[in-house]
């Protein structure tokens, strides 16, 4: 009797590639961790002394120097700055596994999340709504992905109570809502909720060989690089105070007055409650509000 020889299956065992994320806190337990015990991500977490002496403290360089420093010893792909008590985030990615961190701005972030969650599908209707001073990225991702969208005067540490008014609007959309100051919000996500989708995402770029860095570039490459610049205006004096209304005034009579020190597209006037177009001559109206605060796009 000839036996065929029994041939055993061997499985071959695919070994993934997990992210390793370190999260930096303000204050001890300021991250609910259950839903992160039980998503099954490795992560570590850092306590910050910058919340020791500051009532308001923000994420910066200097705050989470010691996240950094210890991220890059110890071989962590992401950092996420979270401050539940006043909703914020900030997230520092590597562009590759050999290089250092680069911590991103609350434009950047309001892209990425925002790319996120229009992606996933999970968030049928959603309304996208932004403070002004949030990147434009922001107004065309969602414009471009037939989202709704808003933008308005928003008060550091006043996003929530602006998406609570929004969400009045539209009472059965989700509304995911971005501040200058760090603030996000998601109607249909608490904090943990929010910072377990980020974690998500890096464990799903990292297992395809990406980084958050490389998430962002695709953004820029899809719907263009926008840069944003801060610059500070000393008004102690009444006389500068004065130059820069004087400025402001000037503009409201004739927008076209700043052509000659470089190209414009639009000035909106929020105390007016209008925007001229410069190219088309247009005017389009708004609801006006007591701020007196002129936007120039170039």
């Amino acid at each position: 009797m000839n036996l065929a020889p029994v041939e055993e299956s061997v499985e071959e065992l695919i070994e993934v590639d997990t992210a390793n994320i370190l999260f930096a806190l303000f204050e001890k337990n300021d991250l609910d961790t259950t839903i992160l015990d039980n998503s099954g991500l490795a992560y570590d977490q850092i306590l910050l002394d910058g919340g020791k002496d500051n009532l308001n403290p923000v994420f910066n360089f200097m705050t989470l120097k010691p996240a950094l420093d210890y991220a890059t010893a110890s071989d962590f792909s992401l950092i996420i700055g979270t401050d539940s008590k006043n909703e914020r985030i900030t997230l520092a990615v590597k562009k590759d596994e050999k290089s250092g961190f680069v911590i991103l701005n609350s434009h950047q972030l309001a892209a990425i999340l925002l790319n996120i969650w229009k992606e996933s599908g999970k968030y049928e209707d959603l309304v996208c709504l932004k403070s002004i001073h949030t990147s434009d990225l922001v107004e065309y991702m969602a414009i471009k992905s037939g989202l709704k969208f808003q933008s308005e005067i928003i008060e550091p540490g006043e996003l929530r109570n602006s998406l609570t008014e929004i969400q009045k609007a539209y009472p059965n959309s989700p509304v995911c809502a971005f501040n200058i100051d760090q603030q996000v919000c998601h109607s249909m996500l608490d904090f943990s909720g929010i910072i377990l989708e980020i974690a998500q995402k890096e464990n799903e770029l990292k297992a395809s060989g990406q980084t958050f860095f490389d998430y962002l570039m695709g953004i820029y490459h899809e719907f263009g690089f926008y840069k944003e610049k801060t610059i500070t205006v000393d008004l102690n004096t009444d006389a500068q105070r004065s130059h820069l209304l004087s400025i402001m005034d000037n503009l409201r009579k004739n927008p076209k007055s700043l052509e000659s020190t470089f190209p414009l597209n639009s000035v909106t006037d929020y105390k007016k409650g209008v925007k001229f177009n410069i190219l088309t001559d247009k005017l389009n109206s708004f609801a006006g509000s007591t701020e007196n605060i002129l936007k120039i796009e170039s």
